[in-house]
C-alpha cells in the first residue's frame, strides 16, 4: 500500500437523542448511529491510534496497513465522558480528546457514565451530559490509555471584528458568542442554564463576528447598545409582529453612529492581538500540560479558523501539528492535520455505507479511490472547496 496516514475522523457531541433544549443540539450524534460506527470499526479488526503514532505515519516512518484510525472529539463536552469514552472502551478503540482550558468545569465532580448503567447502578435517562468535563474526569480519561487529551486553544470564543450589523437575537445560536462574552464566568455552566437564551435581551444588536485566533477585537460604543436597549423597551419584541419597526429604527441609528464615526469605540492593538494570540495557543497548552501532567504536541482550532502566523507561533512553542481546517490547500503538509467529520443522516444502512466509502478511499482502495477522485474533479471544475 502507498504510504499515506490514517484518517482522522472527527465529532462533538454524542447522545441518545440531541437535546432541543440546548442551543448547540445540531452537533449532537445520535448514540445508536455512533455505536453502529464502532461497531463497524471492530468488525473491520481496526485500531484506533493516538496523534503522536498518527505523525509517525505521516512523516513515513511508519506504514499504514490500511486498519487504523484516529478519533477525535473537539470541545470536552461532558456527554463524551458520559457516552462516548464508555462505549469506545467497549469497542476496543481510542480516542483523542481537544480541550480549551477556560471551558472545563472546575468543580471537582465526577459524573455517572454508561458504565454505571451497565453495573446496575443507575438507569441510563438518570444520566446527565449537559455541561462540560470536569478536570478529574479528564485525568481519568488520559490515565486509561483510551484518551489522550490535546489543546483546543484557551477560549473557543468569537469575538466581534466590525461594525457589520448582522442580525438581532431572538433566542437561538446567533447570540451564542455574545452571551458567552456577557458572562465569561458562566462559560463551563451555560448547558445547565434554562435561562442561557435570556443571556442576551430580545432584539440585541450582532455584529460581525470571528473567531478568537484570527479576530481583530472591535468594540462596539456602549452608548449605542444604551440607546438601542431604550428603542427595544418601547416594542414588544416578544410579538414577532412588532420586530420589524423596532429593526428599521435600530438601522437608522447604526447608520447615523456609523456616518458619524462613533459605531467602533476601540480596535485591538497589534500587541494585543499577539498577546491574546499567545494566551489561545501557548497558555492552553501551559494550562493542560500542568493539570493533567502530560506533553500536549496537538492543537485542533476551533470553527477551523487559523492562518499560518497563528500555525507557526505554535510549532515554536512546542506543537507538532495543527488541524489544516479551512486552510485546506495545506492538507498535505506534515504537520497539518486533515479531517472529516462522520455524522450524516441518510438512515442506518446509508450512513454505514457512507462511513465505509470515506475510510477506503482514504487508504486508496478500488473501486472507492476512483469514485473519490472523480468526486473531487468534479468538485474543482464547479469550485465547490
Amino acid at each position: 500500500m502507498q504510504s499515506v496516514s490514517p484518517p482522522v475522523i472527527y465529532y462533538h457531541s454524542v447522545a441518545p437523542k440531541p437535546d432541543p433544549q440546548w442551543v448547540l443540539h445540531f452537533l449532537t450524534m445520535e448514540l445508536a448511529a455512533f455505536e453502529d460506527q464502532l461497531a463497524y470499526l471492530r468488525s473491520r479488526q481496526f485500531r484506533g491510534v493516538f496523534f503522536e503514532e498518527w505523525l509517525a505515519f505521516r512523516r513515513g516512518e511508519k506504514t499504514v496497513s490500511g486498519a487504523e484510525v484516529c478519533l477525535a472529539f473537539d470541545d470536552g463536552l461532558l456527554d463524551n465522558w458520559v457516552y462516548a469514552y464508555p462505549l469506545i472502551k467497549k469497542y476496543g478503540l481510542r480516542f483523542t480528546l481537544f480541550v480549551s482550558p477556560e471551558c472545563v468545569d472546575p468543580r471537582p465532580l465526577v459524573r455517572h457514565t454508561l458504565e454505571d448503567v451497565w453495573a446496575g447502578r443507575c438507569q441510563i435517562d438518570e444520566l446527565d451530559a449537559r455541561g462540560y468535563v470536569s478536570w478529574e474526569e479528564l485525568r481519568l480519561m488520559q490515565e486509561s490509555g483510551v484518551v489522550d487529551i490535546q489543546s483546543h486553544t484557551m477560549s473557543h470564543d468569537k469575538y466581534t471584528v466590525s461594525g457589520k450589523l448582522r442580525g438581532f437575537y431572538y433566542g437561538g445560536f446567533p447570540g451564542f458568542y455574545p452571551a458567552w462574552n456577557a458572562f465569561p464566568e458562566k462559560k463551563p455552566y451555560y448547558m445547565a442554564d434554562q435561562d442561557f437564551e435570556k443571556w442576551l435581551p430580545l432584539g440585541a444588536p450582532l455584529f460581525e463576528e470571528a473567531s478568537a485566533v484570527i479576530a481583530r477585537k472591535h468594540t462596539i460604543n456602549p452608548q449605542f447598545f444604551e440607546e438601542t436597549t431604550a428603542l427595544a423597551q418601547k416594542h414588544a419584541l416578544e410579538t414577532p409582529e412588532n420586530r420589524p419597526a423596532y429593526e428599521a429604527a435600530v438601522r437608522r441609528l447604526h447608520r447615523q453612529y456609523e456616518e458619524g464615526g462613533m459605531l467602533i469605540a476601540e480596535v485591538e492593538s497589534e500587541t494585543n492581538y499577539q498577546e491574546r494570540l499567545a494566551y489561545e495557543i501557548v497558555e492552553s497548552k501551559k494550562i493542560l500540560e500542568e493539570k493533567l501532567a502530560k506533553p500536549v504536541r496537538f492543537l485542533c482550532w476551533p470553527h477551523g479558523d487559523n492562518t499560518h502566523e497563528a500555525h507557526a507561533l505554535a510549532l515554536r512553542h512546542g506543537y507538532l501539528a495543527t488541524t489544516a481546517g479551512k486552510l485546506t490547500d495545506e492538507s498535505e503538509q506534515p504537520d497539518r492535520i486533515p479531517r472529516f467529520g462522520a455524522m450524516w443522516s441518510l438512515g442506518p444502512w446509508l450512513n454505514r455505507q457512507k462511513f465505509h466509502y470515506k475510510i477506503a478511499s482514504h487508504f486508496q482502495k478500488q473501486p472507492y479511490y476512483s469514485l473519490w477522485l472523480a468526486n473531487e474533479f468534479k468538485n474543482k471544475i464547479l469550485k465547490r472547496s
